[in-house]
């Protein structure tokens, strides 16, 4: 179950008291686009096919406990960057630990209070926003923008295939699923929650960059770069690269003589 309107991020509510998840949800759905699940099971389901933004899980729960739920969730590729909020009465040290050690960002002690809640919950999707703002395909240092070794490994994976392949036209989003073995949908809400970009614009910025190294170091004209890069058409090349750096391809040329 989840609220209709879009806005900007996504938070599944795990917890299988249906009072307090009401409770929870009852003040978070007009700030974000809630979805409810009432054991870690049914959440890891939602978690797959939705790939929200953030998830609170309660601890104790049946079919699948808060711990166990965080620890599948890091373990699946498409949702291992989702932090995770827990929501427990257990306040003893040793049962935190647990939380943080299975991949938790962060602990919240029954009862609570719901503006601390808020608060903690903005200040996380305020830390993936900055994340998602210092990505540059120029960097090859991904570790700085993901937040595990895992999601890393795949964005060095993404960007080393549009690396090898962005010279063919005909490069399709069906060839880099095939090579790293996720669905089309999984990874394009992947991408998105790293880097705000679907794999048509990381694709899109590889050939554009590209594009302004030969404008800047090769004897090229504008349509020999176009078609060297991938585009199959040089005045929509042109429109796309003036879109980019806010100077048409012309000009750089112009400014090498």
């Amino acid at each position: 179950m989840n609220s209709t309107e879009q806005k900007e991020f996504s938070i599944l509510i795990i917890e299988d008291n249906a009072d307090l998840r009401n409770h929870i949800n009852s003040f978070l759905k007009s700030i974000y686009t809630t979805f409810l699940a009432e054991n870690g099971k049914e959440g890891l389901e939602i978690a797959k096919a939705e790939i929200p933004d953030l998830i609170l899980t309660d601890v104790s729960m049946p079919e699948v406990d808060g711990i166990e739920f965080c620890t599948k969730l890091k373990a699946m590729p498409e949702t291992s960057h989702i932090p995770v909020v827990m929501i427990t009465a257990r306040a003893l040290e040793k049962d935190q630990l647990k939380g943080y050690e299975s991949g938790a960002a962060d602990y919240i002690i029954k009862p609570f209070v719901a503006s601390i809640l808020q608060l903690k919950i903005r200040n996380i999707l305020d830390s993936v926003k900055k994340l998602r703002a210092k990505f540059s395909i120029e960097k090859n240092n991904f570790e700085e923008y993901t937040s595990n070794d895992q999601d890393a490994e795949l964005m060095k994976k993404v960007m080393g295939f549009i690396s090898t392949h962005y010279q063919k036209s005909e490069l399709t989003i069906d060839s880099l699923t095939t090579e790293l073995g996720m669905s089309r949908s999984s990874l394009y809400r992947k991408l998105n929650a790293i880097t705000g970009k679907s794999h048509l614009d990381l694709l899109q910025m590889y050939r554009l960059q590209k594009a302004h190294e030969l404008l800047l170091h090769s004897n090229l004209n504008i349509s020999e770069i176009a078609y060297t890069v991938g585009y199959t058409d040089p005045g929509y090349f042109s429109t796309r690269f003036k879109e980019f750096y806010n100077v048409a391809p012309s000009a750089i040329v112009k400014g090498q003589s």
